[in-house]
């Protein structure tokens, strides 16, 4: 049954980036044929619950009564539905007491279906079906770039691994990241950059590795040469050529705007006063209008709505809330708290690169969502697939 739950998930994370109703099938299956184990194996007895049991099961809770709080929802309960999916897979992985191999290997369909995905994103994009890079299921090139993020740096934790590993899969590894680092660059999301080149240092700062630093200073070498001729060749929006897109100042002037004016609307709207214990309701942002708050903001006049704030801390507490601000504190902090404390055994036990990844999982969203994305969809699910897996390893080092 275990193996089953293996394939499934296999599934999910391959299909994750590109395909939607394939994902919600298997992740369906996933939980249930868990659910369906631990019953059998344990009965629903648990282990003693622990804190960050109770704060992935709390992020679930406040998003369901935020939701019936304001019911009825124009987004009706697709919120607590998105946060049941990564809460849950969060909860699977952490109990489903996988073996090391088995979470390497979903990491490595992980990267396989992110490859998979971009070729998809590539074709779309080269064919005017979309206007620029990114996945096909995982969001616009802002959240695309946060789920290639976390790829990328659960790939590099692979590749920092001690253990043994056949040279194909090294191979492997090194292509896929720079295959990544192209597309992450050409993507060109600073937010999703900046994360990346985060994790690396740390990872660097912390392995003292020449290995790691001659293989990454390769990488990054080669990336950024690719890049350059991949955004000088093809400088336009491939929809409109007589708009210049990626690294040019107009479009980041623009976007800094609609940035700013997206933070300024969600400061205003929790200075009223209004629904500051739950919120408005998870993924009810759209209904804001700025006219209502006194003000003229081109982006809404551009877009007809607003999806978020551009920061994930300011949608977390317009939708659900001071409750679901402080229920996303705790759990970002538990997490920060166990890398912490962990690192030096996982250093020590041959589990540095399930400690990377969680790194990832969390560095990733967070700085990248700082500017950009709330936590929620595709990246939050394969956070939460990453973040259960370091959770799960460095439970085994107590």
């Amino acid at each position: 049954m275990k193996q089953f739950e293996i394939i499934v998930l296999g599934l999910l994370v391959f299909v994750l980036p590109s395909l939607e109703t394939p994902k919600t099938i298997f992740w369906a299956v996933y939980v249930l044929a868990f659910l369906v184990r631990r019953y059998r194996e344990h009965g629903f007895a648990f282990e003693k619950q622990n804190a960050v049991t109770l704060t992935v099961v709390s992020l679930f809770l406040v998003s369901l009564i935020s939701t019936l709080t304001n019911w009825p929802l124009q987004s009706g309960l697709r919120g607590a539905f998105d946060t049941l999916r990564y809460t849950s897979l969060f909860l699977c992985i952490y109990y489903g007491g996988y073996s090391q191999r088995q979470l390497k290997s979903i990491v490595l369909v992980m990267v396989l279906g992110a490859l998979t995905g971009l070729l998809f994103g590539l074709i779309e994009f080269t064919s005017s079906v979309t206007s620029s890079l990114g996945f096909h299921s995982a969001g616009v090139t802002t959240q695309s770039s946060i789920y290639l993020g976390l790829v990328i740096i659960a790939s590099l934790g692979l590749l920092v691994d001690d253990t043994e590993r056949p040279l194909l899969v090294t191979f492997f590894l090194c292509v896929s990241l720079y295959l990544m680092g192209i597309a992450m660059l050409y993507m060109g999301s600073r937010g999703a950059i900046f994360a990346v080149v985060v994790c690396l240092t740390v990872v660097i700062l912390l392995m003292h590795s020449r290995r790691l630093i001659l293989i990454s200073s390769s990488l990054i070498i080669a990336i950024t040469v690719s890049a350059l001729f991949l955004i000088s060749t093809y400088p336009t929006n491939i929809n409109k050529p007589n708009k210049r897109e990626r690294f040019s100042v107009e479009r980041f002037q623009q976007s800094d705007s609609e940035r700013l004016q997206n933070w300024h609307i969600a400061i205003k709207k929790l200075s009223t006063g209004k629904d500051l214990v739950w919120g408005i309701g998870p993924k009810n942002y759209r209904t804001i209008d700025p006219a209502d708050l006194g003000i003229e903001s081109s982006f809404y006049q551009r877009t007809g709505k607003l999806s978020h704030a551009h920061n994930l801390f300011l949608t977390q507490w317009v939708e659900q809330g001071i409750i679901g601000l402080l229920a996303m504190f705790v759990f970002f902090g538990l997490v920060f708290r166990r890398l912490i404390q962990r690192w030096s055994l996982c250093r020590d036990s041959n589990r540095k690169w399930v400690w990377v990844s969680g790194l990832g999982g969390l560095v990733v969203p967070v700085v990248a969502g700082f500017f950009n994305t709330p936590f929620y969809q595709e990246h939050a699910m394969l956070a939460m697939i990453l973040l259960g897996a370091m959770y799960a390893e460095t439970k085994k080092l107590a």
